[in-house]
């Protein structure tokens, strides 16, 4: 009986294995953001975003609300951004007529992320 129930537990070992969401670096051009009604963090575009690579995209990224911590992390529209963001679930959630739905982002950016002035 003991061994069954440890190989069942090896085989969804096997079958599920943990992801560890590790940082990833980016950096980008902040042109837009707007407050997410439903949850504690700022929606961002940027564009052009460098993710990773040196071939630019346009993506959203979350923000949460965390005091600034030095002079340059105020994250604003027209302020370059430098930094690391976790892939992740939906962050940012929307009010709209009958609840909260989720609005797509690549992730949550870190508390440390610098900015240009």
């Amino acid at each position: 009986m003991k061994r069954s129930i440890l190989s069942l537990v090896f085989l969804a070992a096997i079958a599920f294995p943990a992801y560890s969401h590790a940082q990833v670096p980016f950096g980008g051009l902040d042109v837009f953001e707007i407050p997410c009604t439903c949850s504690p963090f700022t929606f961002h575009v940027f564009t052009p975003l460098y993710v990773a690579s040196p071939i630019p995209i346009t993506g959203a990224l979350a923000a949460s609300y965390t005091p600034n911590l030095w002079m340059y992390y105020i994250l604003h529209p027209g302020a370059w951004a430098l930094g690391y963001f976790v892939p992740a679930a939906e962050a940012c959630w929307m009010y709209a007529v009958a609840g909260c739905f989720p609005l797509p982002t690549l992730g949550t950016i870190s508390p440390f992320t610098g900015t240009s002035p």
